[in-house]
C-alpha cells in the first residue's frame, strides 16, 4: 500500500470519526432535551442544517413530531403529522416505520382521527396485504367491530402474516371475543399474539393487562374491557 493510499484511507477514517461523534453529541443533546420536555431546544436543534445533514431529514422530523406531542400542543403536533403523512423519505423503510409506529399507538390509545390521518398514508404504501390488516385493526379499535373474527382467522390459517402484522392480527381477534364475552378464547388469542410481539412492540402492555384481567375474570366471573 502505498503512502499516499494509506493518508487517504487514514483521513477518510478520521472523517467517519468525527462524523459520528457530531452525531452522537446532537442525538445525547435531543434526547436530553427531550426528556426535559424542551420542545424549543429540539426545534432548534433539528432545523440547524447540520443536524439535517448529518442526521437526516427523517430522524429530525420524529424529534419534532416527538417534543410537539410531549409538549401538548395540539396544532403544532397536528401540523407535523400530517407533514411527515405526506413526505416521501429517502429510505422508504423509515416512513413505513413511523406509520405503522404511530398508528398502532394511536389506534391503541382511541385516537381515531389521527389514525385516520395515519391510515390514508399506509394506503398509500400501495401493499395490500399490509393495507387490509391496519383497516381490520382500525375497524376493531375504533369502529368496535365484532364481525371479522371468520375473516381474520382465515387469515391467520392462510399463513398470510408473520411477525408484528400476525401478531397485531391475532390481538384484534382476542378483541372481538373479548367483546363478545368469550373470555376463554379470547385469552388464547392474547396469549398467541404476545408470542409475535418483540416486548418492546407497542401493544405488549395492552396485551398483558387484558390477559391478566382475564385472568382474574376465570375467578371472579366479572366481565372487564378497557
Amino acid at each position: 500500500m502505498s503512502t499516499v493510499t494509506a493518508m487517504i484511507i487514514f483521513l477518510a477514517f478520521v472523517g467517519y470519526v468525527g462524523v459520528q461523534a457530531v452525531k452522537n453529541f446532537q442525538l445525547r443533546n435531543l434526547n436530553m432535551s427531550l426528556r426535559k420536555n424542551d420542545g424549543e431546544t429540539v426545534e432548534r436543534l433539528t432545523n440547524m442544517a447540520t443536524s439535517r445533514r448529518i442526521l437526516g431529514e427523517y430522524t429530525c422530523d420524529l424529534y419534532q413530531l416527538r417534543a410537539r406531542y410531549m409538549g401538548e400542543d395540539a396544532e403544532a403536533f397536528e401540523e407535523k403529522l400530517k407533514q411527515m403523512i405526506a413526505t416521501t423519505y429517502k429510505n422508504p423503510a423509515d416512513k413505513k416505520s413511523f406509520l405503522e409506529q404511530y398508528y398502532h399507538t394511536f389506534l391503541i390509545r382511541g385516537k381515531g382521527t389521527y389514525a385516520a390521518w395515519l391510515l390514508e398514508g399506509i394506503r398509500a404504501v400501495q401493499d395490500a396485504a399490509y393495507v387490509k390488516f391496519s383497516e381490520q385493526a382500525y375497524a376493531v379499535m375504533i369502529d368496535h367491530r365484532t364481525d371479522l373474527i371468520d375473516e381474520m382467522i382465515d387469515e391467520i390459517n392462510g399463513k398470510h402474516y408473520y411477525g408484528f402484522a400476525l401478531g397485531v392480527i391475532l390481538f384484534m381477534v382476542a378483541r372481538q371475543y373479548e367483546a363478545l364475552g368469550d373470555d376463554e378464547h379470547a385469552l388464547i388469542y392474547y396469549q398467541n399474539a404476545k408470542v409475535c410481539f418483540h416486548p418492546q412492540a407497542v401493544y405488549v402492555p395492552l396485551l398483558e393487562k387484558q390477559m391478566k384481567q382475564l385472568e382474574e375474570q376465570t375467578q371472579t366471573g366479572k366481565t372487564v374491557l378497557s
